[in-house]
């Protein structure tokens, strides 16, 4: 919540409700289930415009998610890193984002070449995903906060 405070950003919110709504954003069940583990307010914001950003579990990732798998088990990284990432939504993220062709949000940085975590970015580009910044979406969508 460091950017994205709801006492001063709450025009950030606001986009991303409506956005959600006009279909220029998604995220994913898992995504929404750790999130809502979290702040009281992510988790009111979740409980109104839920229903509207973010996508159902679906089955019809499996093969995706399986590519995923794949991926981070052939690579050097540790178990750990491996265990971690594929039992949090970050997998799941690059896997919806395979099965349906989109890019990735996240702050995450990538770190080729770490072998103690599996960064989104660097999951994604190898699956020939591209990821943005939150920032760099507002931009692409013209919004001004």
């Amino acid at each position: 919540m460091t950017y994205y405070a709801f006492d001063i950003c709450s025009g950030y919110w606001g986009w991303l409700a409506q956005a959600a709504i006009d279909g220029k954003v998604a995220s994913i069940a898992p995504v929404k289930r750790e999130l809502r583990q979290k702040d009281d307010q992510v988790r009111n914001w979740i409980d109104m415009h839920g229903s509207d950003i973010f996508l159902p579990d679906d089955a019809a990732i499996t093969e995706s998610m399986a590519t995923v798998a794949n991926w981070a088990t052939s690579n050097s990284f540790t178990s750990a890193a491996i265990n971690d990432f594929l039992s949090k939504a970050d997998s799941y993220l690059v896997a919806y984002a395979i099965h349906g062709g989109h890019q990735i949000v996240t702050l995450e940085t990538s770190a080729p070449g770490a072998t103690n975590r599996i960064k989104i970015p660097d999951a994604a580009t190898a699956q020939g995903i591209g990821s943005i910044t939150p920032f760099e979406m507002l931009r692409q969508n013209g919004v001004r906060l």
